[in-house]
């Protein structure tokens, strides 16, 4: 409840606004449950899983023993340089006509990740896509032409060590996550219903609460007739008919 102080600032009570709120725990409870409900539908029989297939090479760099030993400080400009190659227009072209690919390359493009782990010559390929066999199909046509665009530019083409194979195991939706995010969700905003129900709420209920309001004790009270309040809900029927 509102409370108007002397200066005629007002405050809310945090203490009344607690219990209010601690009356209604199965309120909130409620919104936790039905938000589980709500992200678990989501999750189960609306979202489309994706799936993740990767392979890597290791960039060999060009150069005699001691050049190559610098390679590990210039891993950043070779992952620049590979990226270049394999996101290129031909190559993206390339794959989805050998694949028959229902997709631009601008789309295949926007699939691919590419990553160098730090202090390493290794390059990481990765696709997502609602099929795994189709991410790890990518990977691998991807890195195999794009290697053979390699050997015409580099005798010291990159070495393949491992190929892409289908993962089952959806890297999203997260299962756990969304239903913690439902449930966070459903308890936030039944929250916020109540309190902002308790806040907009100025009616006086009890003798402490007009106290509180009229900053005055209370001499006497009259206690409210159910006899009279037939009798008045009676009449508004009549006058309305």
């Amino acid at each position: 409840m509102l409370q108007v102080q002397s200066d005629g600032e007002t405050t809310i009570d945090l203490v009344e606004l607690f219990h209010a709120l601690l009356k209604r725990w199965w309120l909130i409870l409620m919104g936790g449950l039905i938000g589980i409900l709500v992200a678990g539908v989501y999750t189960y029989q609306i979202a489309t899983p994706i799936y993740q297939a990767s392979s890597a090479i290791y960039m060999r760099g060009s150069g005699n023993t001691v050049a190559s030993l610098q390679d590990l400080q210039i891993g950043a400009e070779l992952t620049n340089d590979y990226e270049q190659i394999f996101k290129s227009r031909p190559i993206l072209e390339k794959v989805v006509e050998n694949l028959g690919l229902n997709m631009t390359y601008k789309q295949l493009g926007a699939k691919i990740q590419l990553s160098n782990p730090s202090d390493t010559r290794i390059l990481r390929i990765t696709v997502n896509d609602p099929n795994p066999q189709k991410a790890a199909d990518i990977v691998n046509e991807l890195v195999e032409v794009s290697m053979d665009s390699v050997r015409e530019i580099d005798a010291k083409e990159p070495y393949l060590i491992e190929k892409a194979v289908a993962d089952w195991d959806a890297i999203s939706p997260s299962h756990r996550k969304n239903l913690m995010m439902g449930a966070v969700f459903g308890i936030v905003a039944v929250t916020a219903i109540l309190v902002l129900r308790f806040v907009i709420n100025d009616r006086v209920r009890t003798m402490e609460e007009l106290e509180k309001v009229m900053q005055c004790p209370v001499l006497a009270s009259l206690p409210e007739s159910s006899a009279y309040n037939f009798e008045r809900r009676r009449k508004r029927k009549k006058t309305r008919q």
